[in-house]
């Protein structure tokens, strides 16, 4: 490492920093599929379940381009893949603004945001910042994943407002718009792939790769064929997929369950970035907690509290008890993601992290899109979403109690 290098403030902060706002636009964008179904149905008669079916698809062609993304991320490093799958949310929302057709919806927010969406959400920048932590990396991934939280809290609110202030199509204009004019440029003039592309070292440090070694054990690198045999990382996975399942279920259909109560358009909003708020703390917090805490001992409970959160959810009788359920459901919900991520990363090494954690999100996204799928049809069905909430809670009580037996040791003997 030159001395010009090693005299520049260190640059892991800076991708932190540029991790957070990225995934603030691209979560914040893509969870406000649920608040345009009032509007769209209003407008031109397409129902609950045909609109459910076209996030359920975004939910699925998320899924199936995570591995994917991971293996481009894998052989060019996340700063391309992020800055193009940034691009094309922006341009997918901004073509929505247009949309009068039902095919249309389906294909710019189905499918052109949800690839956009599997590209720089949190598998890319959770790869980044893990090539630039090792040493700290749980508490800057909960720090990065900070994004997720700020962009329900900003966005989310704001989607509800422009739907209820304006229309539908300012709403998609304005969002896309965010992302191309706010996101994208900042991935291409503050991203660098990885430590050494800067001719700087993780953590900053500067002691010689060699005393890095010996300091600090590393996990063995991965054929990632044997991972798919490891029951960790099923174990790990079914938990998650409770995640997927019950976050998705609840992001898209909060919106409508507000309505069905006698809330306003923009309460849904409200709520979610109530939840999001929430979220920030656990996310913080629980990024603190991992420097002396396992990340399964994290995980268990922010399951098992979430599963309650969810039956309260089927039980609540009227709009006041969704104000708790936001606040309840927000602490338990996405820090779930930074801790299985650092539980991939510490169990199975970074050197195929891609499409390792790929896999992982494909299932997650699998069920995620059954969620939604289920929450549209089991309230067209049965005139509410009582069944629906039931089975997050059960999902989610399933989720804890698996994780539990997770063991998240790094693999030191792994044959490749």
């Amino acid at each position: 490492m030159s001395q010009h290098s090693a005299s520049r403030p260190f640059l892991g902060p800076q991708i932190v920093g540029v991790a957070c706002l990225t995934l603030m636009g691209a979560f914040g964008l893509n969870l406000t599929g649920g608040q345009f179904f009032a509007p769209l149905s209003a407008a031109y008669g397409w129902s609950l379940p045909t609109l459910s079916l076209a996030v359920a698809i975004n939910a699925i062609v998320w899924g199936l381009f995570q591995p994917v993304m991971g293996t481009l991320i894998d052989r060019f490093g996340p700063k391309p893949v992020i800055a193009s799958s940034t691009a094309l949310m922006g341009i997918a929302f901004l073509l929505s603004a247009s949309l009068n057709q039902l095919y249309q919806f389906f294909f710019y927010y189905g499918v052109l945001a949800a690839i956009g969406f599997a590209g720089c959400s949190s598998l890319a920048n959770s790869v980044l910042v893990s090539k630039w932590y090792s040493r700290r990396r749980a508490v800057m991934l909960a720090r990065s994943s900070l994004g997720i939280n700020f962009g329900q809290l900003a966005l989310l609110p704001l989607t509800g407002w422009l739907i209820d202030y304006a229309n539908f199509r300012v709403s998609f204009a304005v969002l896309g718009s965010i992302m191309l004019l706010g996101v994208v440029p900042a991935v291409l003039f503050w991203v660098r792939d990885d430590p050494e592309a800067a001719g700087q070292r993780p953590d900053g440090n500067l002691s010689p790769p060699s005393e890095r070694a010996q300091s600090k054990p590393q996990a063995a690198k991965v054929d990632p064929s044997q991972v798919l045999q490891n029951k960790d990382f099923w174990l790990t996975t079914i938990g998650f997929v409770s995640c997927g399942y019950s976050l998705y279920l609840v992001t898209m259909h909060l919106p409508k369950h507000a309505i069905d109560l006698g809330g306003g358009a923009a309460l849904g909003g409200q709520l979610l970035g109530i939840a999001a708020a929430a979220s920030a703390v656990s996310m913080w917090t629980t990024g603190q907690l991992a420097r002396s805490y396992q990340k399964r001992t994290i995980l268990v409970p922010l399951y098992l509290i979430r599963a309650a959160a969810f039956a309260w959810l089927a039980l609540a009788p009227g709009i006041g008890a969704l104000y708790l359920f936001a606040i309840v459901y927000g602490l338990s919900s996405f820090p779930v993601i930074p801790m299985v991520t650092g539980i991939v990363g510490s169990r199975f090494g970074i050197s195929k992290m891609g499409l390792v954690l790929g896999s992982a999100w494909l299932l997650h996204q699998v069920f995620a899109a059954l969620g939604i799928f289920l929450g549209g049809f089991l309230r067209s069905a049965t005139g509410d979403y009582t069944l629906a909430f039931w089975s997050c809670a059960a999902m989610l009580a399933l989720g804890g109690i698996v994780t539990f037996f997770v063991d998240e040791r790094p693999r030191q003997t792994v044959r490749v």
